[in-house]
């Protein structure tokens, strides 16, 4: 009797293990995929991945199997927090079960990291967003989120004229702790408070919008797009609507806030429209951006003003992982 064959080895191993020029076939199709899907040129980044991967210098984990290499994560440390920035397989390869086993591994080893007592993931190209936690991760919450879509050649509901109870002026660097002040006001008791921490303080906020404003991961970030906005009664700054570039074509809004107080009088519609008649102005045919789905007041708004849902996706938030005990000879 002839034996049976033997099934191929799936393996994931640290990314930093991986030979130069290993990842380039996921880099690829990833890159087909985030233009395809969602309208987004992923190059810039891309290439900033393999230049760290090529370097042996990137965390992460990555997934082979019968030899080959068939996708990655990548991961980043801030304070007590394990960021997953990204995670890819091939289309081919690509299913729950192999999500499941390069993301737990993942986890498993940002779980690991020492100090890291939680993890936040939003990947909006991951294909089966229900995965089981690891035993140590006691908290997976995972939050629906709509990547919603504008089409800028069209003619839209956006506000016309300027309200006379605000001043508004285009994005500068001297705006920014104003806006990290604003951007920590309006999402205190927010939902999105529960998926990226960074919303939860003036400190964090402030990180959240270097990210956005120096690194290519939202694109290349558009000053002449990005609109902020003060009442003239208080002086104090109340809307901020911040876009960046996706794409030769495609624009993306990173962040649309109001504070508490100054809701429900049409300052999100307007700071809003700005942002997207610049980006129609330098070109864009389209502008995206992305909203929790129990945010239904926010959706309403976009929708009114000709977004669409276009994709659903999971934020992933692994919380109260409890401490590794580490015995030593």
């Amino acid at each position: 009797m002839a034996a049976l064959p033997e099934s191929p080895i799936t393996e994931v191993v640290d990314l930093r293990h991986l030979a130069a020029g290993a990842l380039d076939e996921v880099l690829e199709e990833e890159t087909r995929q985030w233009r395809e899907v969602l309208a987004w040129d992923f190059s810039a980044p891309g290439l900033l991945v393999k230049r760290f991967v090529d370097m042996q210098s990137l965390n992460g984990r990555a997934l082979i199997h019968a030899g080959r290499v068939v996708g990655y994560t990548y991961t980043v440390t801030d304070e007590d927090k394990g960021l997953i920035g990204d995670l890819y397989i091939l289309r081919e390869f690509a299913t729950a079960a192999m999500e499941d086993k390069l993301l737990n591994a993942t986890v498993e080893t940002l779980y690991r990291t020492a100090g890291v007592r939680r993890i936040e993931s939003q990947v909006i190209l991951l294909t089966y967003p229900r995965p089981t936690p690891p035993a140590h991760a006691t908290d997976l919450r995972l939050f629906e989120r709509y990547y919603m879509v504008c089409d800028l050649r069209r003619t839209h509901r956006w506000a016309e004229s300027e309200s006379p109870l605000l001043d508004v002026d285009v994005w500068s660097e001297r705006y920014q702790e104003d806006t990290a002040t604003l951007v920590a006001r309006a999402y205190e008791g927010h939902v999105d408070g529960n998926i990226n921490d960074q919303y939860r303080s003036v400190s964090g906020a402030r990180r959240f919008l270097q990210n956005i404003v120096q690194y290519p991961g939202c694109g290349s970030f558009f000053g002449e797009g990005s609109w902020l906005a003060w009442r003239r009664d208080t002086g104090r700054m109340c809307a901020a609507a911040l876009a960046s570039i996706v794409a030769e074509d495609a624009g993306h809004i990173t962040q649309i806030c109001v504070s508490p107080s100054s809701r429900g009088q049409g300052f999100g519609r307007e700071i809003l429209s700005r942002s997207l008649r610049s980006l129609r102005e330098a070109g864009c045919q389209q502008a995206s951006l992305t909203v929790t789905a129990a945010n239904r007041n926010a959706i309403g708004l976009y929708e009114s003003m000709g977004f669409t849902v276009e994709r659903r996706f999971a934020a992933m938030v692994w919380e109260h992982i409890r401490p590794v005990r580490r015995f030593f000879l």
